[in-house]
Formats: structure tokens, C-alpha cells, sequence
């Protein structure tokens, strides 16, 4: 049997879904600079912001690379990371809401699944 190349132990998974301060939240913001008034404390806020917040302020986020930066330095999951990492530059912007969904529910899911195999 191959073991998941992905699986990740129960202590990680915690952390990746657990919820942050305030303050380490990931604070949406539109390309002009003011605040959409969003802010995600954990990954499942986050991806609910994701599904609400406008369009414009994804994009201007992914192309910065700012998804990816609080995703490795404050949640702690590289691999979500690198995974949106690897999304077309040149995504439709009417597209990249929905793949930064669909990636980030697929990584939930499997330490969701993580953590029911393995409770406390």
C-alpha cells in the first residue's frame, strides 16, 4: 500500500484549521488600497471570503502573491501554498475565485478526513 504523498499528522491539521487573532487575519483589500471590510481568522473564513468577496480584490491578492504568503507564514500549509502557486497567471478573473475555492475545499477536505481517522 502507497501511503498519501499529501496526508499530513493530526498536529499540523489542528493548526491549519485552527482560527487566528485578529490581527493575523488575512485582511482583504481592493487594488486601490481600502479595506472590503473582510478579514479571514482560519482557512474555512477564508473560504468563505473567497466565495463573497469582490472579484478585483482576489485577483489584485493572487497576482501579489498574498494568499500564498499568509497561507505559508501564518496557517502553516505549504502545500496550499504551492498549490495555488501553480495557478495560471493568466487565469479569466471571473475563473479564479471559483479554482481558489474548488483548490481550497479539496485541502480541507482531506484534513477534514485527517482528522476524523485520527481523533484526540
Amino acid at each position: 500500500m502507497v501511503k498519501a504523498q499529501n496526508s499530513c499528522n493530526p498536529e499540523s491539521a489542528q493548526k491549519i484549521l485552527s482560527s487566528f487573532p485578529y490581527a493575523h487575519g488575512f485582511h482583504f483589500f481592493m487594488p486601490d488600497g481600502h479595506y472590503t471590510g473582510e478579514t479571514a481568522m482560519s482557512l474555512c473564513s477564508f473560504l468563505r471570503d473567497l466565495g463573497s468577496v469582490d472579484v478585483q480584490s482576489i485577483k489584485f491578492h493572487f497576482d501579489r502573491g498574498d494568499f500564498q504568503k499568509w497561507l505559508r507564514t501564518t496557517v502553516g500549509d505549504e502545500k496550499l501554498a504551492d498549490l495555488i502557486d501553480k495557478l495560471d497567471k493568466k487565469i479569466p478573473e471571473e475563473n479564479l475565485g471559483k479554482k481558489l475555492i474548488e483548490i481550497v475545499q479539496k485541502r480541507n477536505f482531506r484534513f477534514a478526513v485527517n482528522s476524523l481517522n485520527h481523533p484526540d
